[in-house]
């Protein structure tokens, strides 16, 4: 007995099926000239490749986030560093400025 999702038989089947994400323009060579007889077959093996070039699209990616990680913390560190920099260069700016003060007021007297 058929269930309400299996097409009948002489159906297109998977015909209708749309993937969003096409395999990408690297992958499409391999399948025109790997690709194994009969129809249902082909799609299979259709499937197989998306999945695979959509596992290697994956693990680019999580290469690239560890890569971006790693230049976020080095920008956190750099900007810490600087923020403690500008920190210390207001103290010396101030300090000279109330020493440059009062020697020009001791000058005045």
């Amino acid at each position: 007995m058929l269930s309400p999702d299996t097409p009948p038989a002489g159906s297109p089947g998977l015909g209708h099926l749309s993937l969003e994400r096409q395999p990408t323009p690297h992958a499409a060579p391999v399948l025109s000239k790997q690709r194994p007889p009969g129809d249902l077959t082909g799609k299979v093996y259709q499937l197989e490749v998306m999945l695979k070039q959509l596992h290697s699209d994956l693990q680019k990616e999580k290469q690239d986030k560890v890569v971006l990680q790693a230049g976020v913390a080095t920008l956190r560190q750099n900007n810490q560093r600087l923020q403690e920099e500008s920190q210390t260069a207001t103290e010396q700016l101030r300090k000279f400025a109330e020493i440059f003060s009062t020697a020009v007021e001791k000058e005045e007297l």
